[in-house]
């Protein structure tokens, strides 16, 4: 029950925030939304595969000279999820498990 709230809390603060959120910024709670759903064990749901390959896309990805960078990639995939209105406040814990979870995995 308490796992159900949560996401339906994130889920309504996500949707409130994209009345007035850039596309960019749409895109980005989009992929939020679908990662926190993976965190919380509920993966292929409808509609969150591009979201969710948005947050996997190698555009993402910081490069050194070795290869990926993986602590600096799992810093910009953490960027790219806050510039969501909805990642903030309430929901930071949640942005904090999903790179925590996925922010150094390719997928």
């Amino acid at each position: 029950m308490k796992l159900h709230a949560l996401f339906a809390t994130l889920a309504l603060g996500a949707l409130a925030s994209l009345a007035t959120a850039p596309v960019h910024a749409q895109n980005t709670c989009a992929s939020f939304l679908c990662m926190a759903g993976k965190v919380q064990g509920k993966d292929n749901v409808p509609g969150c595969e591009a979201p969710v390959q948005a947050f996997f896309s190698p555009t993402l990805y910081i490069y050194d000279h070795e290869g990926i960078d993986w602590p600096l990639t799992a810093a910009n995939r953490e960027r790219f999820l806050a510039t969501c209105p909805g990642t903030s406040g309430t929901n930071a814990s949640i942005l904090a498990e999903i790179i925590a979870e996925y922010g150094t995995r390719a997928y």
